[in-house]
């Protein structure tokens, strides 16, 4: 099972050979795809063959591009290629009301509790205790919008009072990458089990692309958080080291219906489990993520 991240932060020439990814910076690298994920294209110096485009959709390596900022501002990924692209398009747009309420109400409770636990594991486990708390008046659809009431508790007790995500600092600039990180983690998953993430469960935005990634996202962003509260304080700048702390995420260890596995493999796990879920129309069949500690998973 694939498992390396790549991040390409200096001008190189990236090419194939022989089923591997090659490098050529001062020194040449080889990597073989089948281990790779994604690659994220931090550099606007690099250049990247058409041969290894090609091969990189056939392995299913998703490319994440940045912009002049260094920001994630695009991914790279393959045309449908399920073997019942047709079959799986037919039952996610004939999923009922019901159903994607009970799912949604699964992955807002989902979240809510993975905050709180990020509030525990950082020391603040009275505001922990208050998002627990409404965590359990998460009803069908989150009808009474109990995930935004928590969402406002939460930032503020992990960054401050007034604190608003859409100011201009290091934290919100850390979030912005983060995030962008575990999008296209899922975005990935889903089409490799057939699913178009335009049709989401609960966003349902017009103009993105990704509408049902940033659905199952939402379980997942304590994972970033508790990372950029470890490690970035609002005197620091947005610098290649906190960039790399942030690709950390991915290889955090997390209880997946009692099984430890990484971020990267349990993603892909949420969405079989998501093919599961749809196929016998039974939400408690999904399998989303405990966050447990920040601990990096160790492969086997």
């Amino acid at each position: 099972m694939a498992f390396r991240h790549l991040i390409i932060r200096n001008p190189a020439k990236l090419s194939t050979s022989n089923e591997q990814l090659l490098i050529k910076q001062e020194d040449s690298i080889k990597i073989p795809l089948e281990d790779i994920v994604t690659i994220t294209l931090e550099d606007p110096a690099i250049t990247i063959t058409n041969g290894l485009l090609t091969k990189c959709t056939e392995y299913h390596v998703e490319l994440i591009i940045c912009d002049r900022k260094r920001m994630p501002s695009g991914i790279v990924q393959p045309f449908h290629r399920h073997s019942r692209q047709r079959t799986v398009l037919e039952m996610q747009l004939g999923l009922g009301k019901p159903f994607k309420k009970r799912v949604w109400q699964k992955i807002v409770i989902k979240k809510l509790e993975n905050q709180a636990r990020c509030l525990e594991l950082v020391h603040k486990g009275e505001e922990a205790q208050k998002i627990y708390a409404i965590s359990r008046s998460v009803e069908s659809g989150d009808r009474t919008n109990r995930e935004a009431y928590g969402a406002k508790l939460y930032f503020e007790s992990l960054f401050g009072v007034g604190f608003q995500r859409r100011e201009d600092n290091v934290y919100n600039i850390s979030l912005n990458y983060g995030y962008s990180i575990i999008r296209s983690l899922v975005a990935r998953a889903l089409i490799r089990y057939g699913f178009t993430p335009t049709f989401g469960i609960f966003h349902d935005s017009q103009t993105n692309a990704f509408n049902l990634a940033d659905d199952f996202m939402e379980v997942l962003r304590p994972f970033v958080d508790v990372i950029i509260v470890t490690n970035v304080t609002d005197e620091l700048e947005w610098s290649p080291k906190i960039r790399k702390s942030l690709f950390q995420v991915l290889d955090i260890e997390a209880n997946w219906n009692h099984e430890k596995l990484s971020v990267t493999n349990g993603a892909d796990q949420m969405i079989k489990s998501f093919v599961t879920a749809c196929r016998q129309q039974d939400p408690n069949l999904l399998v989303l993520p405990e966050l447990t500690n920040i601990t990096v998973h160790t492969y086997e």
